[in-house]
């Protein structure tokens, strides 16, 4: 289920936010997801690990525009 919601992600300005919620149950409902629950627990361990890659990589990426942009001055 995981990689079926893999474009149901819900952003913000600041970036992605986290799982858009509504869309899992729909997507539960249509494949006839039996313990929901289970899957709603397991889904936000990944979707948790996935949010701190992503913030790592953001952050890396920022990090590198800051080095870009020091370099630039000088």
């Amino acid at each position: 289920m995981f990689l079926r919601c893999q474009t149901q992600w819900r952003c913000g300005p600041s970036g992605v936010i986290g799982l858009d919620y509504g869309v899992v149950i729909q997507l539960c409902n249509l494949y006839h997801v039996g313990d929901k629950r289970q899957l709603m627990d397991d889904l936000q361990i990944m979707e948790g690990r996935a949010l701190e890659l992503i913030a790592e990589k953001q952050e890396k990426e920022e990090k590198k525009a800051q080095r870009k942009s020091q370099a630039r001055r000088k």
